[in-house]
């Protein structure tokens, strides 16, 4: 069928036919130019013309035919195979990897003739069809997803995942079936037996500590048939037991968290081991311990805290930063205020700036010196000036006076860790007394905690950290946190919970980054399936951000050995992907040069070995069994893999789907109408001059 693009096609056409005509009996019809030739060499050259000037005409309308395709989709079979380490760990690995490597071989024989077979192996992240069993880590989720996005729109027969069910990465794919709309029939290996085993499940801690300080480090320990059985678990460090603890399982299935004080001695980057004792019928003792590195910084920080007059806030947080070897606290609570700000480390306002003071100069002046500021707002703060500051908030009050906000945490702040002693308490803390407003915060804020208000839980946000220019600034929207440190007391006769707080927040605000012409920016510990990546940051004297230099860099080993790369440069910043490194300690030196400067930057970083698929190796075919029911699929063992491709050869469940799809082309694109056209005009031409018509 043919369409046009307008609705007065009709009308169009009927006046292209006229003019056709017109332009014929113009040019033929009572000339006397013509007066030589027949009845019939006229009439067919006017009909020539005409057909010429009518097919131009009616191609400028642009028109198209529409009509309908037929397209039938064979089902598509996907096959997902586990690729990651604990798939071989028990038993005979080379027999395991070969019984897998026969299922894989005999699936892709029986189906690949009848359907469209689409293999994939996935681990860390899904991957080329090729088994080595070498993937550090399980990501049951995102294989699910993938198949999800890449195969939208195909007829997807069914899915089949391979595997031991234990996923370390990732969701639990089981709470993604809501995408899935083909069954998935499951091929569960690997040993479900329940053995004795003790095993480190995580440790959790800050990777960043001061020399001095003590800092938490979280143990979860999992004990499976140990009932009653008392082991040790000890923290080491540079083979020296620093602490340990004894633990008798009272049941068959037993978890528990324990949470050690260390202290932060050598700076540097420090290696630590967490060892839980084995027993005799252990079969897998390597989950029995775990590495982890704190990167300790031995500068001493200095805090300089000004407020509008005493204020119990400020006694909270001045006795907890004196606990801390590696902090050195001045408090002015009047004028003059120190004029050089070079020396501090962090800048905290309590309360500041007020009607009678503007706090203007002295913010320029941390501006100037890049320092961090934590601003505490209470019932004394200048709201009107505090705006005019523009540090990355922005408070408009509401007719009403102050009101009491409960802390509400954000699960999505990351910039640093919180103990789960301390979330588990937080709800319960006192109130504190904040404004009767609306906040705005800039696009490098995040709240660590919101405000419930009358028991409503809002997207205030009552406290808060964020860059600006790369400079770090905090916000306590709220008066009252002293409450807080007596609760603590009250509840676990310590002040543990609220230091550990106020030690991450001002531990986050006042690590100075460096501050020079030249930045490199980088994590000081990366996992072996990570990329190693850095960024850098080049300034010129009147720190104006500038990418005109070329960054080289050069990394060492813990032997010596070197490897050189250069930045990439993105804008005005500068990136760096050195892809997987192996694990050890390493140096780097870096260097641009900007003009006729050249300035250098050193560095260290530590990668460390990925075990998790040392921790869990009994399969957990439960999640196969619900991925596979609950989809519509099967379970199966491998060796009822024959059962499986029945199923799926001979069942009603795999069919073609065809569907019609209107197509629609442009007759401007037929070459052949253009062939027409030309053949028109030129036996029209040709019987002119054959005629003797000039």
């Amino acid at each position: 069928m043919i369409s046009f693009g307008t609705t007065y096609w009709p009308a169009i056409i009927l006046a292209f036919i006229l003019a056709a005509i017109g332009i014929s009996l113009l040019l033929y019809f009572r000339n006397k130019a013509n007066g030589e030739l027949s009845k019939i060499q006229l009439r067919t050259l006017m009909v020539l013309r005409f057909l010429s000037f009518f097919l131009i005409a009616f191609l400028l309308l642009s028109p198209f035919i529409r009509n309908l395709k037929k397209i039938t989709q064979n089902p598509v079979i996907i096959t997902a195979w586990d690729n990651s380490s604990s798939m071989t760990l028990s038993g005979d690995s080379a027999a395991t990897a070969n019984e897998i490597t026969a299922v894989q071989e005999e699936i892709k024989k029986q189906l690949s003739a009848d359907f469209e077979l689409v293999n994939y192996t996935f681990g860390d992240e899904p991957g080329p069809d090729e088994l080595n069993f070498s993937e550090k880590r399980s990501d049951y989720s995102q294989m699910l997803t993938t198949v999800v996005n890449n195969h939208f729109n195909q007829n997807i027969g069914a899915l089949i995942f391979a595997g031991d069910g234990i996923y370390n990465r990732g969701k639990n794919p089981v709470n993604l079936l809501g995408d899935v709309g083909f069954p998935v029939y499951t091929i569960g290996f690997g040993d479900t037996t329940v053995v004795e085993d003790a095993r480190i499940q995580d440790v959790r801690m800050n990777r960043t500590a001061f020399q001095g300080n003590k800092f938490p480090v979280e143990v979860d320990v999992q004990f499976s048939r140990i009932r009653n059985k008392a082991l040790k678990l000890s923290i080491f460090h540079n083979d020296v037991e620093l602490e340990s603890v004894m633990i008798a399982p009272p049941n068959d299935n037993y978890f528990i968290t324990k949470e050690f004080i260390l202290e932060a001695s050598e700076p540097g980057l420090q290696h630590y081991t967490a060892i839980i004792e084995s027993t005799e019928n252990e079969r897998n003792t390597d989950n029995n311990s775990a590495n982890f590195v704190i990167n300790i910084l031995e500068n001493k920080q200095k805090v300089l805290i000004i407020s509008d007059g005493s204020h119990p806030d400020i006694g909270a947080i001045k006795n907890t930063l004196d606990e801390q070897k590696s902090y050195d606290v001045t408090v002015f609570t009047e004028e003059p205020y120190p004029g050089d700000l070079k020396e501090f480390n962090l800048l905290i306002l309590n309360q500041l700036p007020t009607s009678g003071k503007s706090m203007g100069e002295l913010v320029e002046k941390a501006k100037a010196a890049r320092l961090p500021v934590l601003f505490i707002v209470g019932s004394k703060t200048f709201i009107p000036q505090f705006n005019i500051l523009a540090q990355g908030a922005a408070i408009q009050p509401l007719a009403g006076s102050g009101e009491e906000a409960q802390p509400v945490l954000n699960p999505g702040f990351a910039t640093f860790k919180l103990s789960e002693d301390f979330k588990e308490l937080l709800p319960k803390f006192p109130p504190l007394m904040v404004n009767f407003a609306d906040y705005t915060l800039d696009a490098g804020f995040t709240p660590l905690f919101y405000q419930k208000l009358k028991n409503i839980e809002t997207g205030k946000p009552l406290m808060a950290t964020g860059k600006i220019d790369g400079r770090k600034i905090g916000f306590i929207f709220g008066e009252g946190i002293w409450r807080w440190r007596l609760f603590d007391y009250y509840q676990n006769q310590s002040h543990a919970r609220f230091n550990e707080l106020v030690n991450q927040l001002v531990q986050y605000l006042a690590l100075r980054e460096n501050e020079d012409n030249f930045i490199i920016d980088h994590q000081p510990v990366y996992a072996e399936t990570d990329d190693v990546v850095m960024t850098a940051e080049v300034y010129n004297d009147a720190y104006e951000k500038v990418s005109s230099g070329e960054i080289n860099i050069l990394i060492r080993n813990s032997n010596n050995e070197e490897f050189r790369f250069t930045f990439d440069v993105q804008g005005e910043n500068y990136y760096l992907n050195t892809g997987h490194l192996p694990v050890g300690d390493y140096t780097f030196e870096a260097e641009v040069t900007l003009g006729d400067e050249t300035f250098t930057e050193t560095g260290y970083f530590t990668v460390i070995a990925v075990n998790l698929e040392n921790v869990v190796t009994r399969a957990n075919h439960n999640v196969l069994y619900q991925l596979a029911n609950l989809s519509g699929g099967q379970f199966y063992l491998p060796n009822n893999t024959n059962s499986l491709i029945d199923e799926l050869k001979n069942g009603n469940k795999l069919k073609a789907v065809s569907y019609y799809q209107e197509m629609i082309n442009e007759l401007l694109n037929l070459k052949w109408l253009f062939i027409v056209l030309l053949v028109l005009l030129s036996v029209e031409w040709f019987l002119r001059k054959y005629w003797g018509v000039y």
